[in-house]
């Protein structure tokens, strides 16, 4: 089985430790996605700048 990757620190496996979820402004609570640390206004737009439709290609 495939181990994922931290996503705060590339050098290190997932081990679970849960602090990727996080609130960036109030450490004592998890993200519940509210977007208050993104200053979303009245709309937002993701730009995508690919789409993979086959995983091989996506870890080429």
């Amino acid at each position: 089985m495939e181990r994922m990757m931290c996503v705060l620190d590339d050098e290190k496996e997932c081990d679970g430790c849960l602090e990727c979820e996080i609130c960036d402004l109030d450490p004592s609570k998890v993200c519940d996605n509210c977007g208050k640390c993104l200053d979303v206004k009245e709309f937002a737009s993701i730009r995508i700048d690919k789409l993979y439709t086959d995983p091989k290609e996506y870890h080429e």
